[in-house]
């Protein structure tokens, strides 16, 4: 893959400015205007600032100290936080940082170690999960009080993802959008356009998709699980339809029950039609679609996915892939297109050394000789300073800016916590896997959801 040299091609300035803009009135948080970008020397010395602050307590004890650090990803990700760690380490020498690192996000083995005080002192998190997390207890430390700099970072990020009831207790790990990726090589051969020029809608997925299978029997136009057809089909075929979130802030639906089944009868047609692999296929790979060989040899075309996992999608293809724009249907209320925080770092109260470990994420997140080993491995890094190093040197994937910069230009509602509610959401993850299976129980599959749907919302309102 090509990386981006020229940092003609888009400013970062550009990308904090825009990033400003992608929040909603409809947020369950106040927003304020975008932070103004600093000037390069300035943002300097803020991060030299911010470290020298944050490295305060840690630097009060030479006793040593063990931390560990959970996160998930794929294998460059892993490379390059151990790569960082053994750098964190050998400036501080008393700190040992065990790590804890997996394939998948596994959101129930976060919340049974936190619920058993047994997590890791530092912890990736899901922005999904917060609402849950945040409402069930109280696990997390105040950032707030280790000095950070958190101007260096995009203010409607640390407000509408970082910050609950007053009170800093996460930072983002990256800046992460929905994007659509494509097999270029494998797509050339067949004649079909794949490049930010092509414009989607959800009919020209079916009626591609269909050709691709025609050409080839052995090959599908889109690799996707459950959990990707929630994420990246359901919700955003619902919500350009209406609107509206799938649930607002009072727990109220924000779609009806012919609206749940027109999404359905789409899912359906995508498997009836040969669009996307089996699902007894896809759902093998569940939560790591990209690890499917078929994915690696081409075979796969076209992935739904975020841009903080692009990198590692592809890195062990031998093919060319390009980011292209996100379906819309005609008409559309709103384009459903999301920017996010990739992941979110937090200390637990449960650590032992809380301020050692908030001097290791202020290193993993501000350091810029840490950021330029960690790239995109995690999208966009979400610190300026890092973000203009990265930039200057051609260390950040091309693709990566691309389909962030088209996110952040093309966004549409904010992703609120209720419309990510884990309980609803495996509700219409099963609701997709029945017709997956089995597209005539549509029908079935929508009143079902709708039943639970609505006796979940009953008790959280």
């Amino acid at each position: 893959m090509r990386k981006m040299k020229r940092l003609a091609a888009l400013s970062m300035a550009g990308l904090m400015a825009v990033t400003g803009l992608t929040a909603c009135s409809g947020s369950s948080k106040d927003t304020g205007a975008a932070a103004q970008t600093a000037a390069a020397d300035k943002t300097t010395e803020a991060a030299a600032a911010s470290s020298e602050a944050a490295s305060t307590e840690a630097a009060k004890t030479e006793e040593p100290v063990t931390l560990r650090f959970s996160w998930w990803g794929n294998d460059e990700r892993h490379e390059k936080t151990l790569k960082v760690i053994e750098m964190y380490q050998e400036k501080h020498p008393n700190i040992t940082i065990e790590p804890e690192y997996r394939g998948k996000s596994e959101r129930e083995k976060v919340a049974t170690e936190l619920g058993s005080g047994t997590c890791a002192d530092i912890v990736q998190l899901n922005p999904p999960w917060m609402g849950d997390f945040v409402a069930n207890g109280d696990f997390f430390v105040d950032l707030g009080q280790y000095g950070y700099d958190v101007d260096g970072f995009d203010k409607n990020l640390i407000e509408d993802y970082c910050t609950y009831n007053g009170t800093l207790i996460t930072l983002p790990s990256g800046l992460n959008a929905r994007t659509y990726l494509m097999n270029k090589t494998k797509l050339d051969e067949m004649g079909i356009a794949c490049d930010m020029d092509t414009k989607w809608t959800w009919d020209d997925v079916v009626t591609i998709g269909k050709t691709v299978h025609e050409k080839n029997e052995d090959m599908y136009f889109l690799n996707a699980d459950k959990v990707d057809l929630v994420e990246f089909v359901m919700r955003p075929y619902i919500i350009q339809k209406t609107g509206k979130f799938l649930i607002d802030d009072s727990f109220e639906l924000g779609f009806t029950k012919d609206d749940l089944k027109e999404a359905l009868d789409y899912v359906a047609k995508l498997y009836t039609e040969g669009v996307v692999l089996p699902a007894s296929e896809g759902n093998t790979f569940l939560n790591a679609v990209w690890t499917n060989p078929d994915w690696i040899n081409g075979n796969l075309t076209s992935e739904l996915s975020w841009t903080s996992l692009m990198a590692g999608a592809i890195s062990d293809s031998q093919d060319t892939y390009v980011t292209t724009t996100l379906p819309v249907r005609e008409g559309a209320a709103d384009t459903s297109i999301v920017v996010k925080p990739s992941q979110l770092y937090a200390v637990v109260k449960t650590s032992e050394h809380p301020a050692e470990a908030a001097d290791f994420l202020n290193f993993l997140l501000t350091d810029e000789e840490a950021g330029k080993v960690l790239g995109d491995c995690r999208g966009v890094p979400p610190y300026k300073a890092v973000q203009d190093i990265c930039m200057s040197e051609g260390i950040l994937d091309e693709n990566i800016i691309i389909a962030t910069q088209y996110a952040q230009e093309n966004a549409g509602l904010y992703e609120n916590t209720a419309s990510t509610n884990a309980e609803i959401t495996a509700v219409l993850q099963d609701a997709v896997e029945t017709v997956s299976y089995d597209a005539s129980k549509v029908d079935q599959a929508t009143d079902q959801a709708m039943l639970l749907i609505e006796d979940i919302l009953s008790t959280l309102k």
